[in-house]
C-alpha cells in the first residue's frame, strides 16, 4: 500500500524530472544548428506575350545556421511559403523570338526571402543558386466549353432544359502547337445526387498534361442545372394522315390515339390536345397504319403513343 510519504517523494521526483528536461531542452535549443529546408519555387508574372514552358528546378535546398528554437519554429510552426520568382522584367516584350532560354539568379531573391523570415545572416548555402527558364511566345483563341456531369434526381424530379453554362466560350492561352490542337475544353466532372431544386455550381476547367504550356481565362465556369418536378399526363389526340394519303379518303379505327408523357408540374394546366400531332403512315410491310407523334410542346418528355398502329378503311 502506497504511503503518503512515498506519494510525496514520487511527486517531487516527477517535478524535478520535468524541470530538468525543460532546462535541458532550452539549453539544446539555444545552441546553433545547421538545417536544410526544401522550399518550392513559385514562378509568377512572365513578360507580356510570353508563357513559361520549362523550369530546371521546382524547389531549392536552403541551409540555415541559427539557434535551435528558431529552426524548430520555422520547420514545425511557420510552414514556409514558396519562394516567389517574379519574371516581369526579365525579357523585353519587344523580343519576337519564338523561344527564349536564360538563367535567373536566386541568391538575391532567397536572401530577401530569408530576411523576411527573420534569418538575415543565417543563410549558409542555396542549391541551386540559379534556375534555367524557357519562355515561349504566347498565343490565344476562343474555344467552347464542354460539360462533364454525373447527375441523379430525386423521385419525380428531372432536368427540364439543357445545362446553362456561363460563359459558353473561354480563352485558351499557350504555345502555338498547344493552342492550335485544342478544339474544346472540358470541365471537371460535376457530380450531384438526389437533386430536387435547380442548382448553380462553379466548376473548374480540365487543364490536362500540357498544363505548363497553357491556361484558360476564366479558369472556372458557372453551370446551372434547371430542375422541375414532373408528373405523368395522358391526352386524347386526333389521328392525322401522312401526306402520302392526301388524295384519298381514309378513315382510321380508332380515330384518336392516347399520347402519354411527363410534364413539369408548373406546365400541367397548359397541356392541350392541339399541341400534339399524331400522324398515321404506311410502312408497306402490313395492312396497318403506324402512328408517330410528329409535333409536341417543348416542355414535355418521354412521349409515347397508344396504340402504335391502327386499322384503316379506304372510302370510295
Amino acid at each position: 500500500m502506497v504511503t503518503a510519504r512515498l506519494r510525496y517523494q514520487l511527486f517531487v521526483f516527477i517535478v524535478c524530472f520535468i524541470v530538468s528536461l525543460t532546462l535541458w531542452i532550452l539549453i539544446k535549443l539555444s545552441n546553433e544548428y545547421t538545417i536544410s529546408f526544401k522550399i518550392p519555387l513559385s514562378i509568377i508574372k512572365p513578360p507580356v506575350g510570353r508563357i513559361v514552358t520549362n523550369v530546371s528546378d521546382s524547389a531549392i535546398q536552403l541551409s540555415l545556421k541559427a539557434q535551435g528554437y528558431k529552426l524548430v519554429v520555422l520547420r514545425y510552426f511557420e510552414n514556409p511559403k514558396p519562394i516567389v520568382v517574379d519574371l516581369s522584367n526579365t525579357v523585353s516584350s519587344k523580343n519576337h523570338v519564338e523561344e527564349i532560354s536564360f538563367n535567373h539568379s536566386l541568391i538575391p531573391i532567397v536572401r530577401k526571402y530569408s530576411a523576411a523570415l527573420g534569418f538575415t545572416n543565417e543563410v549558409r548555402s542555396i542549391h541551386p543558386e540559379q534556375i534555367n527558364l524557357r519562355l515561349s511566345k504566347l498565343y490565344h483563341k476562343s474555344i467552347p466549353v464542354k460539360v462533364f456531369s454525373d447527375l441523379s434526381f430525386a423521385p419525380q424530379y428531372l432536368q427540364f432544359e439543357p445545362l446553362l453554362i456561363n460563359p459558353t466560350l473561354v480563352m485558351v492561352f499557350g504555345t502555338k502547337d498547344v493552342v492550335d490542337s485544342i478544339k474544346t475544353v472540358s470541365t471537371s466532372t460535376l457530380r450531384l445526387r438526389n437533386i430536387d431544386v435547380s442548382e448553380t455550381r462553379l466548376v473548374g476547367l480540365m487543364v490536362g498534361k500540357s498544363y505548363r504550356k497553357m491556361y484558360y481565362v476564366p479558369s472556372h465556369v458557372l453551370i446551372t442545372i434547371p430542375v422541375q418536378k414532373f408528373t405523368e399526363a395522358s391526352i386524347d389526340v386526333p389521328i392525322s394522315l401522312n401526306a402520302q394519303f392526301e388524295n384519298q379518303k381514309i378513315s382510321t379505327y380508332p380515330d384518336k390515339a392516347v399520347v402519354s408523357c411527363i410534364v413539369p408540374m408548373k406546365d400541367y394546366t397548359k397541356l392541350e390536345s392541339r399541341m400534339f400531332t399524331v400522324t398515321a403512315s404506311s410502312t408497306g410491310k402490313d395492312n396497318m397504319l403506324h402512328l408517330n407523334v410528329t409535333a409536341s410542346p417543348s416542355f414535355v418528355k418521354n412521349i409515347k403513343v397508344t396504340p402504335d398502329k391502327v386499322e384503316y378503311l379506304v372510302l370510295r
